[in-house]
């Protein structure tokens, strides 16, 4: 008997940055089956740093080097030549200017099947941006959400029925950390003394960092004692330096740039804290949660699929820096709830949202639309 040719899929993104939605996609690349599925990625802008690691698992990366929008045409042509070249059975596209350009180069490139993920909620869309996606949607064929909430947004957007947006949830997998960076980066905090609280995510507007430092500060004054480790890096660095020494938090609060192993720091910290505005659903805290850290989260975008209040984590208001203080508050103040809390954290991620759920939700996407 004949074996079946690996179907080939080609995954389009802005880059391989360090981002949730990028790291899903290097999971996506690398993780299914390689006899069932031939992968490769194209990415828009740059490589980033995490192309190497998917090149180390086997994933080709083809990086095109600048948007291939309008005012670059050439970098469009270019698209269509990689999709080309690279023959793909399934263009995915991801992230807003992949979504655009990505579908509308596989479309020319005579593409047979085109998927589109929208990872997060876009509110602030150019009318003629939606209206491009309003006509591409009809030409898609999967859209998928990662989330509950992000699939009624985009529905109501694109206006297309929310029943017809595929859900395909985020998931994540076990990383051990490493006991040397672990040690080095609570020396560095200060030891691991005391009560330490952290979050890990870029250091852009829609993360919502300047109302956790607003909280640090409430809880200072209503003497809690703890330390904030931020990882992540990004364009409000400098703003949120400023605002950490304007509220006298410098001694406080450590600033620790881009973490290539977000494991090492849930090992160093007693709390994660997602003060985010905007999310879509947002690995880093699936990770927290299934690394058994106890969640404090904003009640934003897929958040509350994933966290009940009181039960597996505790939400608060997004903006609300007194809520953040005070679900901080009674969490340093009782390991046994944190425990309790943490407990469930990660059973509820071990029952839907890991990575082997992630990818076979993945592969059962592609096999059905091959029929």
């Amino acid at each position: 008997m004949t074996e079946r040719a690996p179907i080939r899929v080609l995954q389009i993104i802005t880059s391989l940055g360090i981002g949730g939605a990028e790291r899903l996609v290097v999971s996506a690349a690398t993780g299914l089956p390689p006899a069932r599925f031939e992968q490769a990625i194209c990415v828009l802008t740059e490589r980033g740093p995490l192309a190497a690691e998917a090149e180390a698992a086997g994933a080709p990366v083809f990086c095109i080097g600048e948007f291939p929008g309008l005012r670059h045409p050439l970098a469009f042509a270019r698209l269509v030549r990689t999709i080309r070249a690279f023959r793909p059975t399934i263009v995915h596209t991801h992230l807003q200017s992949a979504n655009l350009y990505g579908r509308l180069a596989a479309r020319l490139a005579g593409v047979p099947i085109v998927v589109s993920t929208e990872h997060n909620v876009y509110a602030t869309k150019p009318r003629r941006y939606v209206a491009v996606e309003r006509w591409l949607a009809r030409r898609t064929d999967a859209l998928v959400a990662v989330s509950g909430d992000v699939r009624q947004f985009l529905g109501d957007q694109l206006g297309v029925a929310p029943s017809a947006i595929r859900i395909v949830a985020n998931g994540v997998a076990v990383r051990a950390p490493s006991p040397e960076r672990v040690a080095a980066l609570r020396a560095r905090i200060g030891g691991g003394a005391g009560f330490t609280l952290g979050t890990i995510a870029s250091l852009t507007p829609k993360k919502g960092h300047e109302f956790l430092l607003g909280a640090v500060a409430q809880l200072r004054d209503r003497g809690v004692s703890c330390t904030l480790v931020l990882a992540g890096d990004g364009p409000e660095r400098p703003r949120l330096e400023a605002l950490a020494e304007r509220l006298g938090l410098a001694g406080r609060v450590h600033f620790l740039g881009i973490v290539s192993q977000a494991a090492d720091v849930l090992a160093a910290i007693d709390l994660f804290v997602l003060p985010s505005l905007v999310e879509g659903l947002p690995l880093a805290l699936l990770e927290a949660m299934l690394a058994g850290t106890a969640v404090v989260a904003t009640a934003v975008g897929g958040v509350p699929e994933v966290v009940e209040s009181g039960v597996n984590g505790v939400l608060v208001r997004p903006a609300n820096e007194m809520e953040l203080a005070d679900a901080i508050a009674t969490l340093a103040c009782s390991p046994e709830l944190r425990a309790r809390l943490a407990a469930r954290a990660r059973a509820t991620i071990e029952r839907g949202f890991t990575e082997s759920a992630y990818l076979e939700s993945l592969s059962s996407l592609y096999l059905e639309l091959l029929k």
